[in-house]
């Protein structure tokens, strides 16, 4: 069903991801290409299936039940990963019928050949802690261990169609619309994408206190608030206005509160250095809690429109701009790679090419559209006639 290329792409991509020098990722050894085609395509059928009208979310690991591990490895993952007494065929029935027994963002189905035939067989189910982040994670110094993805071949299927391919807890590319599209390292550095936010926070009383410290923290609440908006699997627009000169003129705001609604000040008192692990947990979960509340605001038709201090200014907002007459290229990866490629916006929908227009109207702006399907792109004016782009901003991490 898919094309064979698609397949030896997610195996070459696979193995510069594991010869990367700046990756340190351990050897693990790919299955055979048939067993590789065999397991995704069945992935890829069983994603079309629905569970009450919504599409089936399961996760994949193709691994063997007796591998080879040194034996503090095997010990750990005892206690994750459990046998089924009687192994499953592996099939778009069988994945139908077991995955609403399963969250995937804690458990994944262990499938590989088992017995003399050597069936693909679904034999077990590995458990690990959910990927948090920053704001929302319990340190493990505090209580307990963590229980680690998987580090082989994982498949996750997030929506109709929609593939992920990851390893432990990075992804590896996406299968979209019958076609694979790497995963490229993360845009929020300084030698990329991240250099036009630092610019427009250098001036922010936070960054001038406490500099690098400040801009990790900012930038981790932006991707947080990205991938949670992502992971309520409905299209959206969020976009990051500069404090200064803002104006009206390319949206119309329908909702917004009267009070001031942002994240600053919780970030304030997270960086001191004087919290206790108490109040420094208690802080967090605030700040977790008021990201996951501004990303549910995207599910509303309309934009989120928010300054670069991270005050909510409306959302819900209708953008107006002109339409876009310029060029739009893609912009260097996180190690400050490549570039230079142009992007057909014909082929994106009306969500996206208002987000284009949006952002060659609004000089200084950034905006984040993030598909239904799951890609988180973004656009900013580098230049008068031109747009950088970048293709998935929150693509490497794993934040199901």
């Amino acid at each position: 069903m898919l094309e064979d290329r698609i397949i030896q792409r997610i195996i070459e991509t696979w193995e510069l991801d594991q010869a990367h020098p700046l990756h340190e990722k351990i050897l693990s050894p790919l299955p055979p290409f048939h067993l590789l085609k065999e397991v995704v395509e069945i992935a890829y059928l069983a994603s079309l299936e629905q569970e009450e009208g919504r599409p089936i979310r399961f996760a994949l690991v193709i691994v063997g039940p007796s591998t080879d591990r040194d034996a503090m490895a095997a010990k750990r993952e005892s206690e994750y990963l459990f046998h089924l007494k009687n192994p499953l065929p592996l099939s778009v029935d069988s994945i139908t019928k077991f995955a609403p027994s399963l969250d995937p963002a804690i458990s994944a189905m262990a499938v590989g050949p088992i017995g003399e035939a050597e069936e693909m067989s679904i034999w077990g189910v590995f458990t690990f802690s959910p990927t948090e982040h920053p704001f929302s994670e319990i340190p493990v110094w505090v209580y307990g261990e963590l229980g680690y993805r998987p580090d082989y071949f994982t498949v996750y299927a997030n929506d109709a169609g929609s593939l992920v391919i990851s390893r432990h807890h990075n992804q590896i590319g996406r299968i979209l619309n019958g076609d694979f599209v790497p995963a490229t390292p993360s845009p929020f550095t300084v030698r990329s994408l991240g250099r036009h936010l630092m610019e427009s926070i250098r001036d922010q009383p936070l960054y001038k206190t406490y500099g690098a410290a400040y801009w990790r923290i900012y930038r981790d609440v932006i991707e947080m608030l990205l991938s949670e908006a992502s992971a309520r699997g409905h299209g959206s627009i969020f976009i990051f206005l500069p404090a200064e000169n803002r104006q009206e003129k390319y949206y119309l705001p329908r909702f917004h509160f009267q009070e001031k609604v942002g994240v600053q000040p919780l970030l304030g008192q997270l960086l001191q250095n004087d919290l206790d692990v108490p109040t420094s947990i208690a802080v967090r979960k605030t700040v977790a809690e008021r990201i996951r509340f501004l990303s549910q605001l995207g599910v509303i038709d309309g934009a989120v429109i928010l300054s670069t201090e991270l005050d909510l200014i409306c959302f819900g907002a209708m953008l107006i701009a002109p339409a876009w007459k310029g060029s739009i290229i893609t912009g260097p990866d996180g190690f400050g790679e490549g570039g230079g490629e142009p992007l057909n916006p014909g082929r994106l929908g009306t969500r996206h090419n208002s987000g284009i227009a949006f952002a060659g109207a609004y000089e200084g702006s950034i905006v984040f559209v993030i598909s239904q399907d799951g890609p988180v792109r973004v656009f900013m004016r580098a230049e008068d006639r031109t747009l950088l782009y970048w293709p998935d901003c929150c693509s490497v991490s794993m934040t199901l």
